[in-house]
């Protein structure tokens, strides 16, 4: 742990350890570069250092230890006095270069006290270790606007396919970069992780590489524990970022506790107190800004997760979005601003571009309903009558779609204030209540400036694992050439996939026709070694698109346990709840045998909930 600390307090983004990458007692040098040193040089600093430590590493390998100057007799003697040729050997491929964190860590902790109550109140909660809250130490500095070179983003550093499981990312909104919603996803996720694997040191490895690969760490090794997997555990992506993973949080959680012994004093920015609003209708961000008379950086700042179209007016902030507001805002002012909104600004719809593309079989009536428009706006928009006829591929020019101006009166409005929950269990920092602000005050809380995708992670492992995923299911070809059944698997995808006809895999396992293949069970191919990477990549990849598509529409909002009853099986059990897939209840119960369920067996079942994509 003790690397790492040094990683956090001593060694700044201008400088860096050059380290073996498994022995992270032998630290060969702190590297510092010049201010303005560009990547590239740094990257050649690097690589000229690597190259002579490996030099180095030869010489001792080769028997040469006499000679030495002090800093290589360090070197040798970090090794340890039984060290031989091949560890040595071994260690040339081993040197590797660490970034310093302590300047971003130490803004970290100026910016956690923003957001710190709710986090806190979060992990409370759902039942989540308090000291969880010193994670986004590790994964952005407390900078909720990092974007990570392989797509991870906000302050829990979500990427895009997890976050979909429990908050709304798309081109209009992305609630990775709302610090309040990605809490409570990652909430949702941490807890996850500890379900599927049975420790926190497990289910907070799992948040870097994702729980598949330690369910299978845990059963190659017949073991939960956290030091014997990470010293044991060879699997194919389980690099250098999940192996350190959770001594790296500890290192975190040590310095976040102890900051003013590392640091000094630390001006923390105060707690965010704001309010959020539900929108009843579509509107456009300008009406809302005119009718809360709150400044634009304010709202931009308070609301991250909305896209640029909506800040540049091509699109409207969506129906059912919680609008934050700054301070502490009541409902009566509330329900007074919004009615400050005139009609023509509150739409049924959202807004779609200028133009439509007709498709085959469109009719004036069908564009018109399709884009929330009126009959008669989209006939006088483009000069048409209602004998009208549509050609397939004609531009058709949209008006905005339909306001409430004309309708009857606009539904109520659904406000809710921030509330001020009572924390049960103790927390890594106190719980603060920030003193009232004005009413809508147009003052906001500081954040970062957004750091751009593709430029300096924020994150101590930029090269974590990009393809760590939720799903824990195990989707690899086994020695024996055998996979085991997933939901939503049938013979054909089988023979599609492996090229073999689907009667020879009928003969294989033994299946008379008709029979179909058993979700959990084992399965046998017929497949050259040489094709196995080509059918683990489209059976990923198929799984994965299927999950895609019901998260686009679906969000997970918590978890219920159930008691599976006399006579129930997976399909009854499914009947009542038909908007939870056979796949989503198996990644939460991965061990369960489906196939003998028996009375008073429990199994894990997700709440999901409809999600506004609009």
């Amino acid at each position: 742990m003790q690397f790492w600390i040094r990683v956090y307090t001593e060694v700044s983004t201008d400088q860096g350890l050059l380290h073996d990458d498994r022995n992270l007692g032998v630290v060969y040098e702190v590297l510092s570069f010049e201010p303005g040193t560009s990547p590239r040089e740094r990257a050649q600093i690097i690589d000229r250092e690597k190259k002579r430590y490996r030099a180095l590493l030869a010489r001792f390998a080769g028997g040469d230890t006499e000679n030495l100057e002090t800093d290589e007799q360090r070197i040798l003697k970090a090794f340890g006095e039984t060290a031989s040729a091949p560890v040595f050997k071994t260690a040339m491929d081993a040197v590797r270069f660490q970034l310093g964190q302590s300047n971003r860590f130490r803004e970290g902790l100026m910016r956690a006290g923003i957001w710190e109550s709710h986090i806190a109140r979060t992990l409370s909660q759902r039942g989540v270790p308090a000291e969880i809250a010193a994670l986004p130490h590790v994964e952005s500095s407390f900078n909720p606007s990092a974007y990570s070179k392989v797509g991870a983003a906000g302050l829990w550093q979500f990427m895009p396919s997890t976050a979909r499981r429990y908050m709304r990312v798309d081109s209009l909104v992305d609630e990775r970069m709302d610090p309040f919603t990605a809490t409570e996803g990652a909430a949702n996720l941490m807890l996850y992780n500890y379900r599927l694997l049975g420790t926190w040191p497990l289910a907070i490895t799992a948040y870097n590489h994702g729980p598949g690969g330690l369910l299978k760490a845990q059963t190659d090794l017949g073991t939960s524990d956290i030091a014997t997997i990470v010293r044991r555990y060879n699997g194919a992506t389980f690099g250098f970022a999940s192996r350190n993973f959770y001594v790296a949080f500890l290192a975190a959680l040590d310095v976040d506790r102890k900051a003013e012994e590392y640091f000094g004093h630390i001006p923390r920015q105060p707690d965010a107190e704001s309010t959020t609003v539900e929108l009843p209708d579509y509107m456009p961000v300008s009406a809302l800004i005119a009718a809360f008379n709150v400044d634009l950086g304010a709202m931009r700042a308070l609301n991250p997760s909305l896209r640029p179209p909506i800040w540049n007016g091509v699109r409207f902030v969506p129906r059912g979005y919680a609008l934050r507001l700054p301070g502490t805002v009541g409902e009566s002012q509330i329900q007074a601003a919004l009615a400050r909104v005139p009609l023509s600004q509150r739409y049924l719809v959202q807004r779609n571009d200028d133009t439509y593309r007709a498709r085959r079989g469109d009719t004036v009536l069908s564009i018109a309903q399709r884009n929330g428009i009126g009959l008669e706006r989209l006939l006088a928009a483009n000069g048409w009558d209602r004998t009208t006829a549509v050609k397939r591929g004609q531009l058709v020019r949209l008006p905005l779609p339909s306001s409430r101006a004309g309708t009857p009166a606009p539904v109520a409005v659904a406000a809710a204030e921030t509330p001020e929950v009572p924390v049960s269990a103790p927390v890594s920092a106190p719980v603060r209540t920030a003193p009232p602000k004005p009413a809508l005050a147009n003052a906001a809380p500081p954040v970062p400036e957004p750091v751009a995708a593709g430029g300096e992670d924020a994150s101590v492992f930029p090269d974590g694992v990009p393809s760590a995923s939720a799903d824990p299911a195990d989707y690899s070809v086994g020695r024996d050439l055998s996979i085991v059944v997933q939901a939503e698997e049938t013979l054909g995808h089988y023979a599609d996939w492996s090229g073999i006809n689907i009667n020879r895999l009928r003969a294989l396992n033994k299946l008379r026709r008709g029979a179909s293949v058993s979700m959990g069970g084992k399965f046998k191919l017929q497949i050259a070694a040489a094709d196995i990477p080509h059918f683990e990549e489209v059976r990923r990849s198929y799984h994965k698109s299927v999950q895609d598509a019901y998260f686009a529409t679906h969000r997970i909002s918590g978890t219920e346990t159930y008691a599976v009853k006399k006579g129930e099986s997976l399909w009854t059990i499914r009947q009542a709840r038909p908007e939870i897939p056979a796949w989503l209840i198996r990644q939460y119960n991965p061990r369960l045998d489906f196939s003998d369920l028996r009375p008073g067996s429990s199994i894990t079942l997700p709440k999901v909930a409809a999600a506004n994509r609009e």
